[in-house]
């Protein structure tokens, strides 16, 4: 591994600001990388090596466009990307390449980023796997999913950052199965124009990188309103809240009710509260809604949405779907409109009672593990008899039903070696101060700075 994708996205930044490295250099070493490591990884569905060096080169010959300038990201493939095939890893999308880019791809580009390539997804981001890619760390075990691509891509040291999306989980459960950070933002925050969407109430696009101070730097860049997303705020997100004046909640044994969690999952969560408790000025018990409250109302409606979002896909080429992604696509379809408004008013309600923590409770944060388990075997379909979906997501689908923001963290290893994360959830348009909640953790502790041999 070179010095070079050792970095973090920060680092890259400032080298190429302070002219210690090119831009060049910098696209160089991660196609180096990507060469090097993706054959066991098989975190790109796409590299687009000759374009990112182009554009490498010609920033090389101007003046600083922006903050990211010179640094090399990935997007996960349900992004469009100008001239660049999105096909979110289905057959029935194959060839199907943007005329522009999303809103967010053109930000990054603004702020003087290098897209290096497309990484894998779960097939139209329908669960928690990525079946494409394995997890860095080991590859006999998945990177979760749907952003595993992108996970695996930030662990694995070939680039500085990536995009994904959070329907239920989406950004969070690959970064804590693959031992780096990433940010499911708040409903709104940040547009979603130019994305393979399959829900309207659910889905966020997010920062992924190493390091909580790397996805504040993404946060800034993506964040803010556009009139090409009709569903875009434009309530801008908060200042970053000073850590030290900040209450963290600690959810009562309620919230664990009706499930089991794995006791190392629960320990890491308890020694990351440990370490927290010196970064906040208190950490206080808190009665938090038991999110299996939420699961059969959020999945009538993310089926429903995505029945409606893809009917034309569905009517053009059912064929070409999936068998998963069809069934809870056809499964939708079927779903009555009285159902589905009844699945709308529970889910307001559950949104109602998560705000109410906040307001009722006096915290400003609550901390969850990202899923019950540890990371399981890839290739796996089920969990003590769940199918993956319901058994991984009773910490995180509940976060995207009351749009708030949530910042995954690695949090240390099993036993086996594997990593394993913890979530920080805040109010609605507090992305910023969960970003230096988690920068003032890894201060604290060195967890994401381990790397997997490869």
């Amino acid at each position: 591994m070179t010095e070079l994708t050792q970095m973090s996205l920060t680092e890259a930044a400032e080298a190429v600001r302070t002219g210690k490295v090119t831009a060049t250099g910098l696209v160089e070493a991660c196609l180096a990388r990507i060469e090097h490591t993706d054959g066991s990884v098989g975190a790109f569905a796409s590299v687009q090596a000759d374009e990112a060096l182009a554009e490498a080169a010609r920033l090389d010959g101007g003046e600083a466009t922006g903050p990211l300038h010179g640094v090399p990201v990935a997007l996960k493939d349900l992004i469009f990307t100008r001239g660049t095939p999105t096909e979110a890893n289905c057959a029935a999308l194959r060839g199907f390449t943007p005329e522009r880019d999303a809103t967010v791809v053109s930000r990054l580009r603004g702020a003087g980023a290098v897209i290096i390539g497309k990484t894998n997804t779960h097939e139209l981001a329908y669960g928690v796997s990525c079946p494409a890619s394995r997890n860095p760390w080991n590859p006999q075990r998945m990177t979760g999913g749907s952003s595993g691509g992108s996970a695996a891509s930030l662990a694995a040291r070939q680039v500085f950052g990536a995009l994904g999306t959070d329907t239920g989980g989406s950004v969070r459960i690959p970064s804590s199965y693959c031992g780096t950070t990433g940010i499911k933002t708040t409903r709104g925050a940040v547009p979603r124009d130019g994305v393979h969407l399959i829900s309207w109430t659910y889905d966020t696009v997010g920062p992924m990188a190493r390091t909580a101070a790397d996805c504040g730097a993404l946060l800034d860049v993506l964040a803010g309103f556009s009139r090409q997303d009709p569903y875009s705020s434009k309530t801008p997100l908060g200042a970053a809240g000073a850590p030290a004046g900040l209450v963290l909640g600690v959810p009562d044994e309620g919230f664990f009710e009706g499930f089991e969690t794995d006791p190392e999952v629960r320990a890491a969560m308890d020694e990351a509260v440990d370490v927290l408790g010196s970064v906040v000025a208190e950490v206080r018990t808190v009665r938090v809604p038991n999110t299996g409250e939420h699961f059969d109302a959020g999945a009538a409606i993310v089926f429903a949405e995505s029945a409606a979002l893809l009917e034309e896909l569905r009517s053009s080429s059912n064929e070409l779907i999936g068998e998963e992604p069809r069934a809870i696509m056809d499964s939708g379809a079927e779903i009555p409109g009285t159902a589905l408004a009844a699945a709308q008013a529970r889910r307001v309600s559950f949104e109602r009672a998560c705000l109410d923590v906040f307001e009722d409770q006096s915290v400003d944060l609550i901390v969850a593990p990202v899923t019950p388990n540890q990371v399981l075997d890839h290739g796996a379909v089920e969990l003590g008899g769940i199918p993956l979906i319901p058994a991984t997501t009773q910490f995180t689908f509940p976060v995207n039903a009351a749009g708030l923001p949530a910042i995954a963290l690695p949090g240390g290893f099993a036993a086996d070696g594997m990593p394993i994360g913890f979530q920080i959830v805040a109010r609605p348009f507090a992305d910023r101060t969960l970003a230096a909640v988690g920068e003032a953790f890894q201060k604290r502790t060195d967890h994401h700075a381990q790397t997997p041999r490869l």
